[in-house]
């Protein structure tokens, strides 16, 4: 029973006795509240008050009394700095009381994880520290992390749910020379920004250059929030071709973001770093109103395709979006692409499918990218009607290597995408040798170097005008020096 229930109870116990409420005996339950209300003051100050867990200011005095203790232990401390991945989506799936149970349940399973001098503690949000201490070196650092890391992944039950949780963490060791307890727990900051980065659920210790890496980190972030505010992104296109009509199709367009010093910084680069700050769905959204706008002044029978990245679903709100670029643009819906990844599919199934088919009744066509690079493509294929597979371009790169086998996988998907009525397009072309295979293998689309670099779309006029005069018979014979010229200009092209 609380103290509190205790006391009101006694109270009315003496008063049901018929026993006189004296004012002594009030005086005694209300110093007895005060006192009660003093521990939880006093406690408060120094513990998390959802988990019970040591908070921020008394980690740091019980680091600083650890790491005084160092010289004369000969031994060191390892602080384990732990972030439980994608926190967010069980607020969002479950809300604040799934979070909430989530996050006592994990600090429960770290208390029973640790020995009686180590130290756990919750800073805030989904962040936990545990200090390790009296350890022989970086290995038994490495074990131990391993151990909280297994306690952390262990199924979680809430209600009818089950969560499943994984921990990036990062680790910095002390040794007692010139180390402190702000010093320390930047470093395993620092560690745990490494093991995010590297594709969360694993474990990271502090290297000096991480520190470097980190103002790296900063720098990107300033300059996406920077491009994000103030459209500062640009799209290139590259072209793609219908191999039987030898005649340009249309374009893709390439998102780039121009650096400080003049360069441009490839999407594999930033493009992650924008989803760790939920900014994607802004930039996919400009992508789509951009490449719409700029396709509206190309002729009618190019298409432009656009690469959805599975953070713009989780919204719900994609086909608002793409009706809204199309309708602000004036283009066709049917000279839409829009290309995903079977990774988006391997999630919410049913709640992707059914955007997806949201889209395709708008009349744009959903295009199945870097087709073979995964283990299940197969099994959308039939489940959705696509209307392309894009054959990933690590096929035309083996083409020539020794796994002979590889043309004839290329020629069964493109068999396989016949019979299913989708056109096939394959990426990657960048040889004339693998230009020549495909046309032999009756592929309907191509895309790669040899055909044509990503460009701005500045540049664009001079590359469509060259494949509408080459598809043009001329109007008279044209002289030797002009024919020459424009072989010239498409062999630039390429």
């Amino acid at each position: 029973m609380k103290p509190n229930t205790f006391l009101t109870a006694a109270v009315f116990l003496c008063l049901l006795s018929g026993l006189a409420f004296s004012i002594p005996a009030i005086a005694w339950y209300r110093e007895t509240k005060v006192k009660h209300a003093d521990r939880r003051i006093r406690f408060l100050a120094h513990h998390d008050a959802l988990t019970g867990l040591t908070n921020r200011p008394q980690l740091i005095e019980k680091l600083e009394s650890a790491i005084a203790r160092l010289p004369m232990r000969g031994s060191s401390l390892a602080v384990h700095f732990i972030d439980i991945d994608r926190f967010k989506e069980v607020n969002d799936s479950l809300g604040h009381d799934g979070g909430d149970f989530l996050l006592k349940s994990i600090a429960k399973r770290l208390r029973a994880a640790v020995r009686i001098d180590d130290v756990v503690a919750r800073l805030g949000g989904d962040e936990f520290v545990v200090v390790q201490c009296g350890i022989a070196g970086k290995a038994q650092a490495e074990s131990f992390a391993s151990h909280l890391a297994a306690a952390i992944n262990a199924t979680v039950k809430f209600k009818q749910h089950e969560i499943l949780t994984t921990a990036s963490i990062g680790v910095a060791l002390a040794t007692g020379e010139d180390t402190s307890p702000e010093g320390l727990l930047k470093s395993a900051d620092l560690a745990l920004y490494a093991a995010k980065a590297a594709g969360r659920n694993c474990i990271r210790f502090f290297l000096p250059e991480m520190d470097t890496e980190l103002q790296a980190r900063i720098e990107l972030e300033r300059a996406i929030r920077e491009a994000v505010l103030n459209d500062r992104f640009e799209l290139h296109y590259q072209p793609l071709f219908e191999v039987s009509r030898r005649r340009l199709a249309g374009f893709e367009a390439l998102i780039r973001m121009p650096a400080a010093d003049g360069t441009l910084i490839p999407p594999l680069t930033f493009i992650p770093v924008a989803e760790d700050l939920r900014l994607i769905d802004k930039i996919g959204a400009w992508v789509l109103r951009e490449a719409c706008r700029t396709a509206a002044t190309w002729p009618a029978h190019l298409t432009v395709a656009v690469n959805l990245s599975p953070a713009q679903f989780v919204a719900g709100n994609i086909g608002d979006i793409v009706a809204t670029a199309l309708t602000e643009a004036g283009l066709a819906a049917h000279r839409l692409e829009l290309e995903i990844t079977e990774s988006l599919l391997l999630g919410n199934t049913e709640t992707i499918m059914a955007q997806l088919r949201t889209l395709k009744t708008m009349g744009v066509a959903i295009v199945m990218d870097d087709f073979g690079a995964g283990y299940s493509s197969l099994s959308y294929l039939w489940r959705f009607p696509f209307d392309k597979i894009k054959i990933d371009r690590a096929f035309m790169q083996s083409l020539n290597g020794p796994h002979c086998q590889v043309g004839t996988v290329v020629k069964a998907i493109i068999a396989l995408g016949r019979e299913l009525h989708m056109r096939v397009t394959v990426e990657g072309v960048e040889t004339a040798n693998q230009a020549a295979f495909l046309e032999a293998a009756e592929g309907d689309q191509v895309q790669g170097f040899f055909f044509g670099r990503p460009i701005p779309a500045s540049e664009l006029g001079a590359s469509i005008l060259a494949d509408f005069e080459k598809a043009m018979p001329p109007a008279s014979p044209a002289p030797a020096q002009a024919t020459k010229l424009h072989l010239v200009n498409l062999s630039a092209e390429r």
